[in-house]
């Protein structure tokens, strides 16, 4: 076995510490636990089971779930409450060639997706029924059929560039490996059946994960409510390039006696489709481009169906994971296209977003800098990165919130 950095004794004690105490508290002793283990199987991988791992096991691993996605084998496994079935009855019921749908069951089972119960035979696990919902299957298809290409490019486009940091959204490893000119964006906006997955995944994104309106995070009633204007009219928090109207949906649902309307602002075809799947009536859609300056202003007047909002500028104007797709220069332009709608003394900017730490980064969040990488010529920020970019648009950071190591933060700002 080659040296490590690892202390495999302690580790193997963090496991045991931790694990006595999984379940009794707010998932810290999870998570010290899995990073823990994490590690440990670092340390006790030889250099080719790595080589192995990364090369063969993974790429394949991901491949036998788009596959498996393609076929509906995750919900056929759970039909019958997840009764045991054979590779041949699940051949069968998918219409799959029985030798294929062993191998492939065999590689999802040997990575953890399902459970061997007997030869050739499964049941479900967390994983593979989580699938069964579109919001939680389409990250595949969009990891691999939009993401994928732009992933084995990289290495290309880095080498051709000479190593230089990519900051060109229309000219990066995405357009290299699909063969296009177009943004990312706009790439999908002519793929409507790639958008839909997209904006699936992006509502699915933060399942499971410490989300801001929670309790703990962020004060919600002391920091937004408390001095919050009450009038009828009034705008509390507009969503800018929410999708499908996700967050505003959560947060409505975890502060239902919030004052004032929800504004969801985000592309003409995304507003379609978020009113197509229903909102509530405190949710006003809104279609708006982020590059252009924020109509909601001082004398905001918007008329939309059977809606009439006059406001004097929303209380809150919040961003989620949209800065991250765009290189400095362009998300300086969107947060400069803001600046307009914010009351001085009034008005917060909230984004929730990755902050990587200088040291002992998550793995949650220098994979997603890759993947920024890769799709939009962007990046995931340092706290430095965003007071950075936030005070090239006149803006100052509040404070910076944040629950836990790989989880998305909030930042809080304002007007300089």
């Amino acid at each position: 076995m080659s040296s490590t950095p690892y202390d495999i004794p302690a580790l193997v004690k963090k496991i045991n510490t931790t694990s006595n105490d999984l379940g009794k508290d707010n998932g810290e002793a999870r998570r010290q636990c899995l990073d823990a283990a994490r590690s440990l199987s670092f340390a006790l991988e030889t250099p080719a089971e790595s080589i192995s791992r990364i090369g063969w096991a993974e790429q394949g691993h991901h491949a036998a779930l788009r596959a498996g996605i393609h076929l509906n084998v995750f919900e056929k496994l759970d039909e019958r409450n997840g009764d045991a079935k054979s590779s041949s009855e699940l051949a069968e019921m998918t219409g799959a060639d029985p030798y294929l749908m062993g191998r492939l069951l065999k590689h999802l089972a040997a990575m953890g997706s399902i459970y061997e119960t007997g030869p050739n035979e499964y049941v479900p696990t967390p994983h593979s029924k989580a699938l069964k919902d579109p919001i939680n299957r389409d990250a595949y298809p969009t990891i691999f059929d939009i993401f994928g290409p732009g992933f084995f490019a990289l290495p290309e486009f880095l080498s051709k560039s000479q190593y230089k940091n990519p900051d060109n959204p229309i000219d990066g490893a995405f357009q290299l490996g699909h063969g296009t000119k177009n943004h990312l964006f706009e790439w999908m906006s002519q793929r409507p059946e790639r958008l839909s997955q997209f904006q699936n995944y992006m509502g699915g994104y933060r399942r499971g994960r410490p989300s801001w309106m929670d309790p703990n995070f962020y004060p919600v009633e002391e920091n937004l409510v408390k001095d919050a204007k009450t009038e009828h009219d009034a705008v509390f928090l507009v969503d800018i390039g929410g999708g499908k109207g996700h967050d505003l949906q959560e947060l409505h649902r975890k502060h239902p006696k919030l004052p004032g309307k929800l504004v969801l602002q985000d592309i003409k075809g995304v507003i379609e489709e978020a009113k197509a799947s229903g909102l509530e009536e405190k949710i006003v859609p809104m279609e708006h481009d982020f590059f252009t300056k924020q109509p909601i202003i001082g004398t905001f007047t918007h008329t939309m169906e059977n809606y009439l909002l006059t406001s004097l500028g929303a209380r809150a104007y919040y961003i989620h994971s949209c800065l991250h797709n765009w290189p400095d220069s362009k998300a300086h332009d969107i947060l400069t296209s803001l600046r307009p709608g914010l009351t001085k003394g009034y008005s917060k900017l909230l984004i929730n977003e990755t902050v990587i730490p200088e040291e002992g980064a998550h793995w949650l969040s220098t994979s997603l800098d890759m993947v920024m990488m890769a799709i939009s010529s962007a990046c995931e920020r340092t706290e430095q990165n965003w007071r950075v970019l936030l005070e090239s648009a006149g803006f100052k950071v509040v404070k910076i919130w944040t629950y836990e190591p790989g989880s998305e933060s909030l930042i809080e700002a304002e007007l300089a």
